[in-house]
């Protein structure tokens, strides 16, 4: 059973560094190099490496915290797949993390239940997701700021 215990904790590792890359990329595919606009193409360069910070978030009050150009992931270690939410003004990225909400994984189309863990009361209680395929431990939830991004590929 302990072997066990470690498997999944090292998988849920791995899960968490490929949703930082996969999110970096993205970012990357979208990112413009502002400091060589007046160039006019002159230059080759490449493209420049944006940071972006992700935070593991366990409580609806964080997800409610979010702002719109936030983005939200869930993370799957078992069925390794990462479902990134761009935060809305209509604060449907909530659900996520609202006790009693279901969904279906989209990799393994498992049942994913959020349940409270007991630890906080009301939005402030930490969650987790337990999908009926994948089990108790298998996701977790990530979260990047708009402004932390900001923050990290300003030149100095």
């Amino acid at each position: 059973m302990q072997t066990k215990t470690k498997c999944i904790g090292g998988v849920s590792v791995v899960a968490a560094i490929a949703l930082c890359i996969a999110i970096a990329f993205t970012g990357l595919a979208h990112a413009q190099d502002k400091s060589h606009d007046s160039h006019s193409g002159t230059h080759d360069h490449g493209p420049e490496m944006k940071m972006m910070r992700m935070t593991q978030i366990k409580t609806q009050a964080e997800a409610e915290a979010l702002k719109p150009g936030d983005s939200i992931a869930m993370v799957c270690s078992m069925c390794k797949i990462v479902t990134v939410h761009a935060v809305g003004k209509d604060k449907s990225h909530v659900k996520m993390m609202t006790v009693g909400n279901k969904h279906t994984c989209s990799a393994c189309d498992g049942k994913v239940t959020v349940e409270g863990t007991g630890k906080g009361k009301g939005k402030h209680q930490e969650v987790k997701h337990v999908c009926g395929k994948c089990g108790d431990d298998a996701m977790f939830v990530v979260a990047t700021k708009a402004d932390d991004h900001d923050k990290h590929s300003q030149h100095k």
